[in-house]
């Protein structure tokens, strides 16, 4: 079976409690199965929905979550300095399967920036490839493009940050959260597993470092689920610039 990679692994899930990094959308299979054999197993929310079945529970819409369901080290967010105070973030994501739920999705990035930052950049366009030879990444005929949501940094950061189950607290550092956000259809024709990247150019003090340790958290959301159920989450390791594995 040929892999399709798409983008952002996490276009399929969308909506925490740290699990084993070799787990994967709730799912059980052994970490050296292939993609496509692991892609079988049930995905995060297909699981989620069954145990409601069995409980004989109903969906319910309404609120906003106040945890999350992380898995760690699903890929990496990279700080390069530039030259005059100029920064580049590279968020990627790994190589992981598929979300199968027939459902409306809200993808978020959870993205620390520097407080005092400034671009002229207003979204976050995801690519697929390799940094020398990529193309936009296209999901359910759109191009994927997460676009800075204020409002939704308004209400939903005070409930995450500091949260047992949620955001880190980013007080007393020169950073601070930014959300970032996409709503997608499920796309049955998308392929077993999902992957891709983005890149965010900003301005800010020459002195901020890049946070270590640090990470940013692909958050996707299903609305209709309620907010009883914590959205499925990737953590992205802050590494150095480098480590990052295959040059994008």
């Amino acid at each position: 079976m040929n892999i399709v990679r798409h983008p952002l692994s996490v276009l399929a899930a969308l909506a925490a409690a740290a699990v084993p990094s070799a787990a994967f959308d709730g799912g059980s299979a052994p970490p050296e199965a292939p993609p496509s054999a692991r892609s079988a197993a049930p995905t995060y929310y297909e699981e989620v929905l069954a145990s409601q079945r069995d409980a004989g529970r109903a969906p319910a819409a309404g609120g906003l979550p106040a945890r999350l369901h992380v898995v760690g080290a699903a890929g990496a967010v990279v700080y390069r300095p530039r030259k005059g105070g100029r920064w580049e973030v590279t968020v990627e994501v790994a190589e992981r399967p598929h979300e199968r739920v027939d459902a409306v999705y809200d993808l978020v990035l959870a993205l620390a920036l520097p407080a005092d930052h400034r671009s002229d950049q207003w979204r976050l366009r995801v690519r697929e490839g390799s940094r020398r030879a990529s193309a936009p990444a296209v999901y359910a005929g759109e191009r994927v493009s997460l676009k800075r949501n204020r409002a939704l940094e308004a209400s939903w950061l005070p409930l995450l940050v500091g949260a047992r189950e949620g955001l880190p607290d980013l007080a007393g550092t020169a950073y601070v959260w930014t959300l970032w956000d996409a709503i997608v259809r499920y796309d049955a024709g998308a392929g077993p597993t999902l992957e891709g990247f983005a890149r965010f150019g900003y301005r800010a003090d020459a002195r901020t470092p890049a946070p270590n340790p640090g990470a940013a958290y692909l958050i996707s959301w299903m609305p209709s689920l309620g907010a009883a159920v914590a959205p499925y989450t990737l953590r992205l390791d802050a590494v150095a610039p480098g480590t990052e594995g295959e040059e994008r």
